[in-house]
């Protein structure tokens, strides 16, 4: 029976998913872009950019708290009203300023709904938790084929104002499905009076997160990256969408691989190639960023960093206690809160004074160093009895 329900849940957590991330992906296939039309200069694009990591980085650790206190689904439907009000401030903006208020406000959304997105999966999915976070990661590699080249092409034929619409509308449908399901699912999470901080953190959640903060430094920056590059190239907006698109069809087979595999093997393994084949990837860079060559660059790099994704996420999971393990996925996002601040930043800065095509050298290199705690991790944990995987 408590099997049969936990299954009934990975549905609507599975909506919630794609609704979030479409809305998301509409929003980054064409803000690095439209900061750029507004006249603001690389470095400052990516200033504005990692805003949105700081911000939620900073508030991860009361979402958690507040998912695992209450509901998760609550935290969750916070996230997609303050993904609307975002995607309001963005349509309005006419400089750096009105930027940087939206990504402020789209920080708090990445930070009330992701960790919590996490744990309300792999608790509703039980013993096949690992299998099911590879099904919530093709969710997302899925709202990554269908978002960007649909955002570049409303861009290029109706305007910016079109795709940030279009964001508002599922981030208000979002905030209706997760406003009946937290009243469905009540708050199961409240069993404790209190959330203890000491069982949500230990040695293998804080090792994770910083494998979490090099991987995310790439992953965002890269992002940021080329998309502005594309834009100085003369591109049109839906040719970073094709390049999403591509970067999605290829995690879209990988995170469903990395989600069965982590079931069978030490998860941390997993993840090891998944980051060997991103810093590869993003290697390719210097050589094939001008498209088409650059989509088949983005098929590796989509491979490999969705590869990698469900194991970080299932350690981490099967890391603690039940009761905090909103609390621990939200100090597992931290970390690539910061790598998504530190990432735009160093590297936007780096592509100011080098040039686009010598930073990416630099930016494999976050990958890369991502596997040195993620190789102590594997050692630690040995096997996948040791984290209780079935």
């Amino acid at each position: 029976m408590a099997r049969s329900k936990r299954n009934s849940s990975l549905a609507p957590g599975l909506l919630s998913v794609a609704l979030f991330f479409t809305a998301l992906n509409f929003i980054g296939t064409i803000l690095a872009r439209y900061s750029r039309d507004l006249g603001i200069s690389i470095a400052a694009t990516g200033a504005i950019w990692s805003v949105l990591s700081l911000v939620s980085f900073f508030m991860r650790p009361f979402s958690g708290y507040l998912a695992d206190r209450l509901n998760s689904y609550v935290s969750m439907s916070l996230g997609g009203a303050f993904l609307a009000i975002s995607s309001l401030i963005y349509a309005a903006s006419r400089g750096a300023a009105g930027l940087l208020a939206g990504r402020v406000v789209q920080g708090l959304a990445i930070a009330f709904f992701i960790a919590p997105s996490i744990a309300v999966i792999a608790v509703a999915a039980g013993g096949y938790a690992g299998m099911a976070l590879g099904y919530r990661s093709m969710v997302i590699a899925l709202s990554s084929l269908i978002a960007p080249p649909l955002a570049g092409f409303l861009t290029d034929t109706i305007g910016y104002g079109s795709v940030f619409a279009a964001a508002i509308l599922l981030s208000v449908i979002l905030v209706a499905v997760d406003s009946l399901l937290a009243r469905r699912e009540g708050s199961p999470e409240a069993r404790r009076s209190r959330v203890e901080w000491r069982r949500a953190i230990n040695g293998i959640v804080l090792m994770m997160a910083l494998t979490a903060t090099l991987g995310g430094a790439g992953f965002f920056a890269v992002g940021m990256l080329v998309q502005s590059h594309y834009r100085d190239l003369g591109y049109e907006a839906s040719i970073y969408g094709y390049f999403m698109m591509f970067s999605g069809l290829g995690g879209l087979v990988s995170r469903y691989l990395g989600g069965r595999l982590s079931m069978s093997r030490n998860p941390a393994y997993i993840a090891v190639a998944g980051y060997l084949l991103t810093a590869a990837s993003i290697a390719l860079l210097r050589t094939m960023y001008l498209a088409p060559a650059s989509y088949l660059v983005a098929l590796l790099f989509g491979f490999g960093f969705g590869l990698g994704i469900p194991p970080q996420q299932l350690i981490v999971i099967r890391a603690v206690p039940e009761g905090v393990k909103n609390t621990a996925a939200s100090v597992f996002a931290m970390g690539f809160d910061m790598g998504g601040f530190t990432g735009p930043l160093i590297y936007g800065y780096l592509a100011s004074q080098l040039g686009y095509v010598e930073s990416y050298g630099y930016v494999a290199l976050a990958p890369l160093l991502a596997l040195v705690p993620l190789l102590a991790v594997a050692k630690h944990i040995g096997g996948q009895q040791s984290l209780g995987i079935r």
